[in-house]
């Protein structure tokens, strides 16, 4: 079957459900639902749901000072902290949007930041070694009758515990489809993009950077460090976006931000008219993203999901993370695996 058909199957199905109305490239390539040894980050989305829950498992030991730092969507801490204790083969779960108790105004996007906490509950240090959690996010809609599921940015490994595993799976590059974005079917895109509130900064959630240059960075100790470093500050079309059409032909190349946790709904609208182009996307269209050098030369580790719907329906909604890569492995450089 040609491939235009396979689209035409894709897109035909979202319709039918209408209704009416290098040393510096992040090389995080662990399995991003495998054991967490040290800590963890999900990105949560109220904007999308009704009711956002974490869940988290402790299916090896106790984790008696589980503990939960929140950010928002420009990742600023939010002062209420949360204990979430585990024994061993427990779990537990967190509602996120204040609407059902818990500490996030709903409506908001962010971050969650998962490890233990110190005797005083201000401070989080790694989970304790042989410890490992796991942990995910389900997002509930009762506006739209849709579910999802948030899967993990693990910091490192349980069972690979070499820095090659770590702060899976944020990484430099990614890449998408979407079909032609229309009335009838749209597209939404989610880029996270930690800034150093969560590592880096003094008083982050997960330490501050011991500085350095490379790799050098990277200890054994502690929480392991994210490389290239998160940014301080705002940051300005700092993705490379290249879109081709279904042919395999380059079309177009701009760049966007992406700060923390960023949303672009109906990415026609927000990224590019070029998704909604009657001719040149008829059949739907190819995205690479990759980060840009910015200061120092130093890129940005991201990840980020797509969200494919037909509008005003509850069903044939496609929620799922990109696939991603290193930026010179999206570029085309496959021997650097890093």
């Amino acid at each position: 079957m040609s491939k235009f058909i396979m689209v035409a199957v894709l897109v035909g199905s979202l319709i039918a459900g209408a209704a009416p109305v290098m040393a510096q490239v992040q090389g995080g390539v662990g399995d991003p639902l495998t054991l967490a040894a040290s800590g963890v980050v999900i990105p949560f989305f109220t904007s999308l749901s009704t009711v956002a829950t974490i869940q988290v498992a402790s299916p090896v030991s106790d984790n008696p000072n589980a503990h939960m730092f929140f950010f928002t969507a420009d990742c600023a801490r939010i002062p209420i902290s949360v204990g979430i204790p585990l024994t061993t083969n427990d779990i537990a779960f967190q509602q996120v949007g204040s609407a059902q108790g818990g500490p996030v105004t709903t409506g908001t996007n962010g971050l969650v930041t998962i490890a233990n906490s110190d005797s005083t509950g201000f401070t989080l240090v790694p989970l304790v070694p042989g410890h490992p959690i796991h942990a995910r996010i389900y997002l509930f809609s009762t506006v739209d009758g849709r579910s999802r599921t948030i899967e993990p940015i693990i910091l490192n490994t349980a069972e690979f515990p070499n820095i090659t595993h770590w702060w899976s799976p944020l990484r430099s590059g990614g890449d998408f489809f979407a079909p032609l974005q229309t009335t009838t079917v749209q597209t939404n895109v989610f880029l996270v993009c930690p800034k150093d509130s969560i590592e880096g900064a003094a008083g982050s959630a997960f330490g501050a950077d011991p500085g350095g240059t490379g790799n050098v960075d990277f200890t054994s100790t502690g929480f392991p460090q994210i490389n290239p470093r998160f940014p301080a500050g705002s940051l300005t079309n700092v993705i490379r976006v290249r879109v081709y059409d279904t042919n395999e032909v380059f079309k177009r190349d701009f760049t966007i931000d992406c700060n923390c946790v960023i949303e672009f709904n109906a990415i026609a609208l927000s990224i590019n008219t070029f998704y909604a182009d009657p001719v040149e996307a008829a059949f739907g269209t190819y995205t690479e993203l990759t980060s840009v050098p910015g200061s120092g030369g130093r890129r940005v580790s991201f990840t980020g999901y797509t969200n494919t719907f037909t509008v005003g329906s509850a069903i044939n909604a496609f929620f799922a993370r990109f696939h991603n890569g290193s930026q010179p492995s999206i570029d085309g450089a496959l021997t650097d695996t890093r």
